[in-house]
């Protein structure tokens, strides 16, 4: 007969109880580790509305366009012309066409990226614009002057025929002119 000592008994009569107690009788499973939360993306703005220009909270300035005062210094509001232009570019893809760049892309629909640009700037708060009769686009934060810019070139101009894509800062006027 052989014999096994108290002890080993002992060990063995814990390590059962410890199991039972435990509510386990397999091996414990390695722990998977957690999967980080991706972070969201940032908001799209919303879409373009093209009929309507939002309307512009500063009101007229009251200038018959008679007496204005123009010159060129430099503009105080290009980024913000940019970036609305960019806007449309971006938001609206059917204006254009991307295979016939001059300086920028070919204007399909003037009148239809005009307002789109428009809107981006009334959109922005506490910039508003104005497209003029003769096709440039006025911005004021006020009414003590207005920049005016020329953002698509005209047929007849240099190269004579179709639309771009332009970013010409004109000069700024006091007061301003709408």
């Amino acid at each position: 007969m052989i014999r096994t000592p108290k002890v080993a008994v002992a060990g063995l009569a814990v390590s059962a109880l410890l199991l039972v107690h435990c509510g386990s009788s397999s091996p414990a499973q390695p722990q998977t580790p957690a999967t980080p939360t991706p972070t969201p993306p940032p908001p799209t703005p919303p879409p373009l509305v093209l009929s309507v220009i939002p309307a512009c909270p500063i009101p007229p300035s009251g200038s018959n366009n008679l007496h204005l005062d123009c010159g060129d210094p430099k503009s105080s509001l290009y980024p913000q012309m940019n970036a609305a232009i960019d806007r449309v570019l971006t938001a609206r893809p059917d204006l254009f066409d991307y295979n016939n760049v001059n300086g920028g892309p070919k204007v399909l629909n003037v009148d239809k990226y005009m307002t789109a640009v428009a809107a981006a700037i009334n959109e922005t708060g506490g910039i508003c614009a104005h497209i003029d009769p003769e096709g440039e686009m006025a911005i004021k934060t006020g009414n003590t002057w207005s920049e005016h810019w020329i953002i698509v070139s005209r047929a007849g101009w240099n190269p004579p025929e179709g639309n771009w894509v332009e970013r010409k800062y004109i000069g700024t006027c006091a007061p301003a002119s709408f």
